[in-house]
């Protein structure tokens, strides 16, 4: 039997049950893996792997380990899309007049070269994305299939940050604008788009194993924890710490990015304010703050790898080869649907939430630039995007402080902001027709991002504890390797409707349109699945009648 010291916020004399002392018992089963080696041993190997996560020290680790990603993360959403849109406007042209330039605010009719052809500037961008998507989908499953053997997962996963940093810093060298610049500006975007899937899943992946280090996988707490009238009094106030200590985690781990966010954009708004008028500077200080933030990434991604400790996954099948095994893990993923049907049907509600949220953000980006002003309302542009990332922050930290003391069902917490989210969406809709608001005043943005960037980070973190209470042990990293590759395999060809529909009608809002669509399906699969019922399906193992 193992104590663990971990603090919940909460007086151990007020309720002893929560106090910072947990036991975790963990079974043989549990430490040993898929049955191999002698499994008295490998119970105390696991076990006392185990209790690593459960220090203050591997908390802190994996806290750098989002904050290390958080600054490249942020400008690549905001600036480097920012910097191919006003190169795009630049090389590009009028319909049907090649030699006059485009305009820079307002309803702007402009098309780019694109694979030979002339397409809108904003569909340019649009399809880049949607190439970076694909790609991305395609690495996390060949890495997500792996993650959960030996002890990849860490690896991986600071691999994959330092990576992601490296593929920032060539930004800064790109000031000329050619078509060949705005070709290397676009190949930058997809490869920081490819490897960030990789991070986002082995990074997911630590939030059940710190639950687990609390003792989630004891029966009280499985059973009877999350029925508020539970009659075993302290299997309810047990499944209620650990659910605590998983949104505590999540949260943690969504603001320590954020706080990186922040960092990069406090970067380039320092940056936009100090070197002139953005009318003669352009995007140019955009691409200086991507490649600082990329140093940033890559520096603070060592540190943290440094401080995480390595916990024992999955023992390789014998036989079995490594390059191969994730394509094998991946049909028996799929296999497992009728053992684990709650878990999946969250995860496709989830990625259809996260493809409409994904989507608006970066058209709704777009259409600030445009309302705003290209160059001339660059300086607005980086207050937004950092304002962005503060509304986010304090929606996740909101949640988190206010949950443990509201007996609020946490299916509830998320219909909320999801309604949220769908008024937001609608709003954008509306513009279409010839009326005056639907995001065509600066005024509005300032409000949509306030109520919309603080309920998507709350249900990020409600997404990410749900899911983690509804898997399987050993399969952490699959599981949410399958939420981002199911996005990534799906969320592209969303994308790409975005793309025709804006070449078309030459107007961001019509674009909204998939995004109101597809929030409205993923809501029907938030209301199917059932919590309680996929937390007992997690009990059976994974590898139980699936070979």
């Amino acid at each position: 039997m193992l104590q663990t010291n971990m603090s919940d916020g909460k007086s151990d004399s007020e309720d002893p049950k929560r106090s910072g002392t947990v036991l975790v018992t963990p079974s043989s089963a549990e430490a040993s893996e898929d049955g191999l080696g002698d499994r008295d041993a490998g119970a105390d190997r696991g076990a006392a792997e185990l209790a690593k996560m459960g220090s203050k020290r591997a908390l802190i680790a994996w806290m750098i380990l989002c904050y290390s990603t958080g600054p490249t993360s942020s400008v690549a959403i905001s600036y480097v899309t920012a910097a191919i849109q006003s190169l795009a406007n630049l090389l590009g042209h009028v319909p049907g007049h090649p030699g006059k330039a485009c305009a820079k605010r307002g309803v702007i009719k402009c098309v780019v070269k694109f694979g030979g052809h002339d397409i809108d500037y904003n569909s340019y961008l649009i399809y880049i994305n949607a190439i970076g998507r694909a790609l991305q989908g395609v690495g996390t499953i060949l890495f997500s299939g792996i993650a959960d053997f030996s002890y990849y997962r860490k690896y991986l996963m600071l691999g994959a940050i330092i990576l992601y940093g490296i593929i920032a810093l060539p930004f800064a060298g790109f000031k000329d604008q050619s078509y060949s610049a705005l070709i290397a500006l676009s190949v930058l975007f997809v490869g920081l788009n490819t490897v960030q899937g990789v991070y986002l899943v082995t990074e997911s992946s630590y939030v059940p194993i710190f639950m687990r280090s609390v003792g989630w996988f004891r029966e009280p707490a499985r059973i009877g924890g999350l029925d508020p009238v539970s009659p075993d009094e302290d299997a309810r106030r047990t499944a209620k710490h650990v659910f605590t200590k998983g949104t505590r985690v999540s949260v943690l781990g969504l603001f320590a990015g954020n706080l990186g966010g922040l960092t990069g954009l406090l970067i380039g708004l320092v940056i936009t304010y100090t070197r002139g008028s953005p009318l003669k500077t352009g995007y140019h200080n955009f691409l200086l703050a991507i490649s600082i933030s990329g140093s940033l990434t890559i520096c603070f991604a060592i540190l943290g790898g440094f401080l995480l400790p390595s916990i024992p996954g999955l023992k390789q099948p014998p036989g079995t080869n490594l390059a191969l095994l994730p394509v094998k893990r991946w049909f028996r993923l799929l296999k497992s649907i009728r053992k684990y049907p709650e878990a999946f049907k969250l995860c496709i509600g989830w990625v259809l939430w996260y493809i409409s949220f994904s989507n608006f953000i970066s058209i709704i980006s777009l259409l600030f630039r445009e309302v705003s002003g290209l160059s001339s309302g660059d300086r607005l542009y980086t207050v937004y995007s950092f304002l962005n990332v503060i509304y986010a922050c304090i929606g996740s930290l909101t949640w988190m402080f206010v949950f443990p003391y509201f007996n609020f069902p946490i299916k509830r917490w998320a219909y909320g902001f999801l309604s949220i989210q769908f008024l937001c969406v609608f709003w954008g809709t509306i513009g279409i027709a010839n009326i005056p608001v639907g995001y065509k005043h600066t005024a509005e943005f300032w409000v949509q991002q306030a109520i919309y960037l603080a309920s998507v980070s709350a249900l990020r973190a409600i997404n990410r504890v749900m899911f983690a209470s509804m898997l399987p042990k050993g399969a952490e990293a699959q599981f949410f390797g399958l939420e981002v590759t199911l996005d990534l395999a799906t969320g592209w060809i969303n994308t790409l409707v975005q793309g025709v529909i804006q070449n078309r009608t030459h107007n961001l809002r019509f674009p909204l349109l998939p995004d109101l669509l597809v929030i409205l399906v993923s809501i029907g699969f938030y209301l199917w699945f059932d919590l309680e019922k996929g937390i007992e399906d997690a009990k059976k193992p994974l590898d139980e009648d699936d070979e």
